[in-house]
């Protein structure tokens, strides 16, 4: 870096601009030594954890035994990509621009309406934000290109001889055609254009080393791969400086982390450049690269866009900024590459790895023993051997002389279980993307026998905390970067006003007069949490504005923060287009004339008044009802207390009857036994006198 400063210094010193050759030649040392090249220890980094997500071979795999590839690294990127993502894609506005001036209100409506309708609509954005964010989680840096792209056509009209001097004179004049009868047939260029956005693989992206930010870096480029020479003739470059440059010749490529991200591609070593292709196919290494130099000699290094093919330099301009937004999911301070969330698993994934290795290689000798083959007991075929060595279920072991056993392997694999939790353990401590974050822990119910609402909810809102700061790293960094670059974009090059379709209704677009640099703010809350949650919080700030209605603050709450806090329930529940249920306040919308604060606390006082005298009606009207329950009550007493008097009674006569009916039935049972102990008795006595039988 010094030798480069040094270079850069001379020719600044020597207050004379530079030439091409010595433009191009500070380009390539700085291209040599910046940070994104092959060599450096960040480019090994990148290509080991693509090589983790993919669960590739770590080299060391032993034939016949167990080569299984945890995959840790993968579910810590996927996961996290699930809860980062989230956000950005739910908000109907990812962010919105702010007016810094009264002037700028209306236009930062619309600048926060269009840039969101470029990224969305011109340009894929799921699949930008997706992959953008993909790359960082992964290779410690998501980068995005973005651009200009001239889409002017042709366009004929009719003129006569004044309106072809007229037209000779604009700069969008092609040619004209006489017509034979005054008139003549003019083709002009009508210029129109659109932005293009494109995530590029880290490999391709370069800066220079010390860098603390992006838009302070001495030097960035983009590499890209598959430029042909067709493509440099349909930018408008001179076809035959084109022809003369050189073709990719293989030498000096990216190969490592190339051929990881592209090594299911790759079958028979295949490279980009197949075969011998038609020249005007051939790749061409362009280097589109943006440094700060004193080219113009004049002391002071401006930011200069130079677009290279080895020494030949095709374009060579000033510029504002360079057009790249980067991501860093674990940024470190003074650094423009940080760290990754692959970095701080990928020993986990190697351990889990071996764990699972050795586990499997125990159960798979305790469930094939390897038989102890004395000697002698081969067959004279050698038979014997062979047939031990077929695992087929049901396969016949031939038997020599002697008798053959089997050692017995003990299963100690299940040991390993407690290491593997603990490494699970520590894969959510690093990661900060746990278990309950994807849902709730199956042994969570385990560990009290039962949860409170309040540990679940406990739980729930701590979840996945640091998801939620990754997202918001992003949304201050390279997604604000992107919307301002896209919005500065807009402003410098599009030619003219758009039509474009917004809530269903046709919008004229012109940002031409808009302000570049309005403030910007990061919508990115709304997508965070569960929905009911979201939901929750939107009832209650509806709930608060319905209470501020009733007070002399109501003054502070129009149509327009009402419907905004309305659609934000709606965004909440899942509904981005809300036009289809709510109609949005007009600007300028009549309000209903709010009283004034004396006529409020005179209608305050009525109300508590009336309160009171209702509250005394309703006491009254409760003491009245407590009497009339009394009575009604004392009544019920009484009627059943005569009730159980008389059936008391009832049930007393009765009895004395029984016992009257019983007592008569007794004696005269008494009654007839007497008698017939009386009969009894004369005849005894008849027999036994004195004088015998008086028969005889």
């Amino acid at each position: 870096m010094d030798e480069l400063e040094a270079l850069t210094a001379e020719s600044s010193a020597a207050g004379n601009a530079m030439d091409d050759s010595e433009l191009a030649a500070l380009c390539q040392q700085f291209e040599s030594q910046s940070v994104g090249e092959e060599w450096d220890e960040i480019a090994s980094q990148q290509e080991k954890a693509i090589n983790y997500y993919y669960r590739r071979p770590f080299g060391d795999e032993v034939a016949g035994q167990s080569q299984v590839v945890d995959g840790t690294v993968g579910i810590v990127i996927d996961n996290a990509m699930a809860a980062v993502l989230k956000p950005f894609v739910s908000a109907e506005d990812t962010v919105s621009f702010s007016p810094r001036g009264p002037e700028d209100v209306e236009q930062a409506e619309q600048a926060t309406e269009y840039v969101n309708y470029v990224i969305n609509c011109d340009n894929p954005g799921f699949l930008i934000f997706h992959n953008w964010f993909k790359d960082a989680l992964l290779t410690k840096i998501g980068v995005v290109k973005v651009w200009w792209e001239d889409k002017s056509y042709p366009e004929q009209g009719m003129a006569d001889a004044l309106g072809v001097l007229e037209a000779r004179q604009t700069p969008n004049y092609l040619d004209e055609q006489d017509n034979g009868d005054g008139t003549f047939t003019i083709s002009t260029l009508v210029p129109d254009g659109r932005i293009k956005i494109e995530v590029i693989p880290p490999e391709e992206y370069k800066i220079s080393p010390y860098a603390r930010c992006i838009k302070d870096a001495v030097y960035q480029a983009h590499t890209p791969p598959n430029v042909t020479r067709s493509d440099l003739i349909e930018m408008g470059f001179d076809p035959e400086i084109v022809e003369t440059l050189a073709a990719y010749s293989g030498q000096g490529k990216e190969s490592g982390r190339e051929e990881a991200r592209y090594q299911d591609e790759r079958y028979g070593a295949a490279d980009r450049q197949l075969g011998t292709p038609h020249k005007s196919q051939e790749i061409i290494p362009l280097k589109d690269e943006y440094i700060r130099v004193d080219y113009d000699g004049d002391g002071i290094a401006e930011l200069r866009r130079v677009m290279r093919v080895g020494d030949t330099i095709l374009l060579n301009e000033e510029v504002e900024e360079p057009p790249f937004a980067v991501l860093c999911p674990v940024p470190m301070p003074h650094k423009v590459i940080g760290l990754s969330l692959a970095d701080q698993v990928m020993d986990l994934q190697r351990i889990a790895s071996v764990l699972w290795r050795q586990m499997l290689d125990n159960l798979y000798k305790a469930n094939n023993p390897r038989p102890h083959i004395p000697m002698g007991a081969e067959r004279a075929d050698g038979s014997t051997g062979d047939s031990l060595m077929d695992n087929a279920p049901g396969a016949a072991v031939l038997e020599g002389s002697i008798p053959i056993r089997y050692e017995s392997v003990p299963f100690v694999a299940d040991k390993s279980f407690m290491m593997m939790e603990l490494l699970q353990q520590q894969q959510e401590e690093r990661s900060g993307i746990s278990r309950a974050g994807q849902g709730l822990d199956t042994n969570a119910l385990k560990k009290s026998g039962q949860m409170t609402a309040a540990e679940v909810a406990q739980i729930m809102s701590g979840k996945n905390a640091r998801a939620e700061m990754i997202a918001r790293i992003f949304a201050e960094t390279g997604v604000s970067d992107l919307f301002k670059l896209v919005l500065k974009l807009l402003v410098r090059h599009q030619p003219k006003a758009r039509m474009i379709r917004l809530r269903n209704q046709w919008v004229e677009m012109d940002p031409r007069m808009w302000n570049p640099e309005m403030d910007l703010a990061i919508n990115v809350g709304l997508g965070m949490g569960e929905r009911s949650e979201q939901i929750m919080q939107a009832d209650a700030i509806l709930q608060t504005m319905a209470e501020l209605g009733q007070t002399p603050f109501a003054s502070m709450i129009g149509a327009k923060q009402v419907y905004e806090a309305v659609k934000r329930k709606f965004h909440a529940a899942g509904v981005k287009d809300v036009d289809q249920y709510l109609i949005e306040p007009e600007e300028g919308q009549e309000q209903p004339e709010q009283p004034s604060p004396e006529q409020m606390k005179v209608e305050g006082e009525l109300q508590m008044q009336a309160a009171k005298l209702q509250g005394e009606q309703q006491m009254q009207a409760a003491k009245l009802e407590a009497a009339r329950e009394e009575m009604l009550m004392k009544q019920q007493l009484a009627r059943e207390q005569a009730e159980f008097e008389a059936q008391l009674a009832r049930e007393k006569a009765a009895l004395e009857i029984e016992l009257a009916r019983e007592k008569m039935a007794m004696e005269a049972e008494l009654a007839r036994e007497r008698a017939a102990l009386d009969a009894t008795a004369k005849v005894e006595i008849s027999k036994n006198r004195p004088g015998g039988d008086l028969a005889e």
